[in-house]
Formats: structure tokens, sequence, C-alpha cells
């Protein structure tokens, strides 16, 4: 045991040794400590996963002020001491309500966290970096679906441990609002920008938590996974060593519209019009000098989306494909079985309905031609179409009549069908490409829905008792979740989801790499996961995968 006044002799001796005093301070506290270019940070031994947690660190300056609407700016300034890293810091803006959109947010929230297995390894550990989704305009790393902690407690348990990283980007307008001043500015997709500083700060001081920069993987959903798809085409697909892999669940380059400045004049104009900044000389300059709370009352008209400004983004994102301008990593990439049950439009009860809404959904801009070929490559079979599960030909009461089919059409346009477009680009670049269709439906899931959008999560964030509860029934979906979180972990170690040695506690089969004369599909499914042909619905995804020319869906 250490005497006090012996202990204080001894940090007094080393304070010209910073990072020996704080470790011999760590070790008297019990606070784990991380010493990076900035400044030391102090963040929290959590018991019951045995892990250590440094939370809401700042990665860039502030973007408040002049920095409003900007590129993040690096950090520019150093500390002493040890400062608190052990509660998440502010979430961005947004404007999202319950059950999950009520955080607590502040301009000031470029913050990243750090989920590691207790201790200071032995060797540098690999590195998962999640980027939550959200549309866009919703999300949080203090979103408790995302705990870390369950996928490095995977990684523990199965003796290849890794660190966990997530971080806090820009949403809605803050990260993405698209004026003529800011795109001559160089500003446009700041939230875009933020992720790729988180990562660039992964590169510069993972090392001080025990990680291996050299060794990182970059892990989405939905918007998360779109935003690693413009990352992957970022600078004309210029290779910057950020990361070495990605997975990709449930989005990809093709599933959101991006439109020309033009398109966002009424809704800028709204904008400046409701928070008195239409008059103004500088309307810019304006919203910059508007406080948070003001700025956040003008509540924007619409979702603002990713913009083609000629640097980060430098064409669209389907001829940078064709073009052969990606970032050449592997990929693990996939979609769930009824992504169209979340994403199909209303009114569908017959096929001119369909066509009407289609031709204003999602800011799609689809042609009449290209809807008519649609419904005809899609007709009206529901025994055939989501939810797939059910083959009993159901027509819901309490949806529309042509529900099932409108769902078909409105999965593969923005989920599936860019899942198997990128799958083959990658592939045909000779990279390897794991792809999956996940498709096991939650108990607690209404039978319309079936295995919609986002109910993944819930298995690769090993979360399945926090969403449905500790049951016997629901032992099949952990140990799905298990293999899900067991497979990542591989892929994050080796570029491979597979075990080195075969072993019959295995649950998935082996996980083939995606073949184009012969592409596959593993299918989690938890009570018979197996390995299928990538070939369902090949004639409508092929249409729509050759309709994203340019900026739009043509005829």
């Amino acid at each position: 045991m250490i005497l006090p006044a012996f202990q204080s002799l001894l940090l007094s001796f080393f304070c010209a040794v910073p990072a020996l005093a704080e470790t011999i301070q760590a070790r008297s506290t019990g606070v784990p400590t991380a010493r990076t270019r900035n400044g030391t940070y102090g963040g929290r031994y959590i018991p019951e996963w045995d892990q250590d947690v440094f939370l809401g660190m700042p990665y860039a300056q502030p973007p408040l002020g002049d920095l409003r609407f900007r590129w993040p700016r690096p950090l520019n300034a150093s500390f002493s001491g040890v400062r608190d890293a052990s509660q998440y810091g502010y979430s961005c803006m947004q404007y999202a309500g319950e059950p999950w959109g009520n955080f607590n947010m502040s301009e000031d929230c470029l913050n990243i966290n750090v989920v590691r297995p207790h201790g200071a390894p032995k060797q540098p550990l690999p590195i998962l970096v999640w980027i939550y989704g959200g549309g866009l305009y919703t999300g949080s790393t203090a979103d408790p679906r995302y705990n870390l902690s369950g996928v490095v407690k995977v990684s523990q348990d199965m003796g290849q441990p890794i660190i966990a990283v997530d971080m806090n980007y820009r949403l809605n307008m803050y990260g993405f609002l698209q004026t003529q001043e800011l795109f001559l500015e160089g500003s446009s997709n700041a939230g875009l920008l933020d992720q790729r500083m988180a990562l660039q700060w992964v590169q510069d001081n993972i090392a001080a938590f025990g990680g291996d920069p050299r060794r990182v993987v970059i892990w989405g959903e939905s918007a998360g996974a779109q935003s690693i798809a413009f990352q992957l085409l970022s600078f004309n697909g210029t290779n910057d060593g950020l990361y070495r892999g990605a997975i990709m669940e449930s989005g990809g380059p093709t599933g959101t519209q991006l439109h020309e400045l033009g398109y966002y004049s009424t809704p800028f104009e709204n904008l400046t019009r409701a928070v008195g900044c239409w008059t103004a000389e500088d309307q810019l300059a304006c919203l910059r000098d508007l406080s948070q709370e003001a700025l956040y009352a003008g509540r924007p008209s619409l979702t603002w989306n990713p913009l083609v400004d000629g640097n980060f983004l430098r064409g669209f994102p389907s001829q940078l494909l064709v073009d052969n301008n990606f970032k050449k990593v592997p990929l693990l990439i996939g979609a769930n079985s009824d992504e169209g049950t979340s994403f199909n439009p209303s009114p569908a009860n017959n096929a001119s309905q369909i066509f009407q809404s289609f031709y204003s959904w999602r800011q799609y801009d689809l042609s009449p031609p290209t809807i008519w070929k649609l419904l005809e490559l899609y007709p009206n079979d529901p025994c055939n179409e989501p939810p797939y599960y059910i083959t009993n030909c159901t027509i819901f009461p309490d949806r529309d009549l042509q529900f099932r089919r409108a769902a078909a059409i409105g999965g593969d346009l923005v989920m599936i069908a860019g899942r198997r477009k990128t799958a083959e680009f990658y592939t045909r670049a000779g990279l390897d490409v794991y792809s999956y269709r996940f498709d096991t439906r939650l108990y607690n899931q209404s039978a319309e829905l079936g295995v919609p959008h986002f109910d993944n999560t819930y298995f690769s964030f090993q979360n399945i008792t926090g969403w449905l509860g500790p049951s016997p029934k629901y032992d099949a979906d952990m140990r799905l979740a298990n293999a899900v979180g067991k497979a990542y972990v591989r892929f994050v170690y080796n570029l491979d989801p597979n075990p080195m040695t075969n072993s019959p506690d295995e649950l998935l089969p082996h996980w083939p790499k995606y073949d184009i004369h012969h592409p596959t599909n593993m299918v989690p499914n938890a009570t018979w996961p197996h390995v299928e042909a990538d070939t369902f619905r090949k004639e409508g995804i092929d249409f729509i995968n050759t309709q994203y020319v340019s900026r739009e869906l043509l005829a």
C-alpha cells in the first residue's frame, strides 16, 4: 500500500514525465486514463462489462459562431491535468422526438467515445468505428440502442479483443445546409467531413487507448452505411489510409437523391424568413450570428441531403462507381429481407395510386416511364412480396390493398438494389465482398412488417435481451446475435467473417465471398442460417441498377 504522503511525493517527482505520473494516479484512483495529442482524459471502468469507457472527448473545434455550417476544424489547443471523460457529450441538434430523439443537445457536439476491454492491452488492438444512422437528420451516440459494450464483450469472450469507437456528427441543416454561398465557400457536406475528421482523430490518438490505427474497420447502418458509401467515394476514391475495411448494414451509395443547388432555393428562403435573415445583406453571416435557440426555432422545411460539391464528392455515386473512383477495401454488406415494409409509398390500392405516390416519393424524381416499367416488373403478387416469410397471399386489412407490391418496389429502390450494385462493383474490382440478407423476425414485430429496416441492429449490438426481455424463447435470437457479433469481430481482425478453423459450435455456415458469376448471400436466420443465391427479383433489380445515371432515375 502506498502511503498518501509518499504517493504525493512520487507524483511530484515524476511531474517532468507526465505519462508516468498519470499512470500512477490512475492506478491509485481506479480511473483509466489515456494521453491523447491534446491532453489526458480520465474515463470510467464498467465492471459489468469489464471495460473502460472514455466518453464525450472533442475531436474538432466547436462549430460555433463563424464556424457554424463550415467544414470542421482540427483541435488547436492542449490542456494540462486530467479531463473527465466519464459521461457522454452533447448530442448534435435535431428535431426527432420520442422515443429516441430527446437527447441533451448542443451545437458543440463534435465528440467521440472509445470503449475498450479493461486495462492497457499487451498488444495494440484493432478498431471498429460505428457511424449511426437516422436519415442524416437525427441520431446520437447516446442512443441506448447503440451501446458498443455488447460487441466489445463478444470480442473479449472470443479471446480476440477489439476497441470500439463512435462519434457524433452534425445533422440536418447544421451539417447539410445547401446554399450558393456555402457551395462557393467550400463548406457543403459538413456533416460528412465531421465523420472524416473523427476518423483522422482515431488515426492520431487511438494508440493512446491501446489501439492499432493500421487496423480500423468502419461500420454503419442506414444513413450510417450511406455515409460510409460517401466516404468510400470521397475525393474520387483516393485511399488515405483512414480505414482498411467497411461493414455496411442497410445502406449504400444510391439510396438518397442528390439534388442540385437550385432545389434548395425555396427551403432556404423558408428558413431565412423564419429566423429573420431573408432581407439581410449577407444571409449566411446572419444565420451564423443567430443564437442556438433562434436558429433551432427556424425548423427547416425539409430533409437536407448531401450535395455533389466538386471537392469531397466529385461526382454522382452511380457514375463514380462506373468510373472505378472508389476506395478499394473489403466489404461486409447487406440488407434486411423486408426493407420495403419500412420504405413504401401510400396510397397504394391499385396501380394508378402507386404511380401517383411514386411520382413525388422520397424526392427521387422518378420519371413516368420508369414508374410504369417498375409496375410491369413488379406485378401485384402478395404471395411473393414483403414480408416474405408470409406465403399465404395475405392482404392486411389495416394496409393498402397493394401495400406488399409497393413495399417490394420501395425496398429494392432504397436499399436492396444498391446493396447488390455495390457488391458487384467491388467484386469486379477484385475486392473481397461478403454479402448478407438478414432474415430473423423479432418476436414482438408486427406480422405485416416482417423483418423491416433497422431490426438487425438489435442483433449486431447484442441487444436482444434489452429489446425483448430475458426469456427461453429468445435463446435462438441471442445465439444468432452472438454469431453475428463473432463474424464482425473476425472481419475486424482478418477482413473475413469466417473462423480460421472449423468448429462444430459455429451457428453460421461458411460465408463465401461474393462471386459475379455465382453471387451469394449469407442468410442470418435464427432457426435456419444458410447461404442463398443472390438472384431474387433479378429483372427488377437489374432495371433499377441500370437506371441510376447522373443525378436521377431516368426512363
